[in-house]
């Protein structure tokens, strides 16, 4: 998949097309200035509606836990993410100058165009729109009202952050201490808690079937974290009867 971003944003159908639109136009204007293409008339988006709470929880944590993934910073430490927002001072420290506050010419220069912001809205000089300007951070306190609420669900929700990256067509990987979660979370979950030594044959072949639906962990992944031959494993990903 080309490079992407993932943003949730509050308004109509029409609203959620002119942000794409007014993004859309701005990255390819930035990488002309910087001298490279714009961005292909065929770039693409892809909307989804968020009806339930449930599936909000659920898109907030996916769209945060990206910058994990892909190994870019801690939780709450990529500055292009709104997760350094949340229950932390950090936004007040950073600042910003009111864009009522800014000449036209300079606000111009900064947005590459001529648009009109709320005059309250804080303006940095590295990161460009404080996003404390225009981020629902009431939402995800709601949501998620204590830190280790949000912190949990970020490196622990496997199962749902696996479901979304397959809707969208994404990668995801887990690494080696992940995995040794997913397997204790399935423990839990599925076999009341016992431990991998205690697991009839039976039930190991329900797990190698949970680990690779649930979670798209490989033969190899999976033989590594439960100690089962991986030849085993392969013959009862394909066996008909235990799918």
């Amino acid at each position: 998949m080309p490079n992407h971003i993932h943003i949730i944003l509050g308004g109509t159908g029409e609203d959620c097309l002119s942000v794409f639109d007014f993004l859309k136009r701005k990255l390819s204007l930035r990488l002309v200035r910087d001298g490279y293409a714009p961005l292909p008339d065929e770039y693409w988006f892809k909307l989804v509606p968020i009806e339930t709470d449930d599936q909000m929880r659920t898109e907030i944590v996916y769209v945060l836990r990206n910058c994990l993934e892909d190994g870019l910073a801690m939780v709450g430490g990529y500055p292009w993410s709104s997760s350094w927002l949340y229950y932390s001072p950090v936004s007040k420290m950073v600042g910003g100058v009111p864009a009522g506050q800014i000449s036209g010419r300079e606000m111009a220069r900064l947005l590459l165009g001529r648009e009109t912001l709320p005059q309250d809205y804080l303006v940095h000089t590295v990161i460009g729109l404080h996003p404390a300007s225009f981020v629902d951070m009431s939402l995800v306190l709601r949501l998620f009202p204590e830190p280790k609420d949000l912190q949990t669900a970020l490196v622990k929700d496997y199962e749902l952050y696996f479901q979304i990256a397959r809707r969208l067509g994404e990668i995801q990987k887990f690494n080696k201490t992940e995995i040794l979660s997913i397997v204790s979370q399935t423990l839990q979950k599925h076999f009341s808690g016992r431990e991998l030594r205690y697991l009839s044959e039976e039930d190991k072949g329900k797990m190698v079937i949970i680990l690779s639906r649930d979670f798209g962990l490989n033969s190899y992944q999976i033989s590594t974290s439960i100690f089962v031959k991986e030849k085993t494993v392969r013959q009862l990903l394909s066996s008909k009867e235990l799918k």
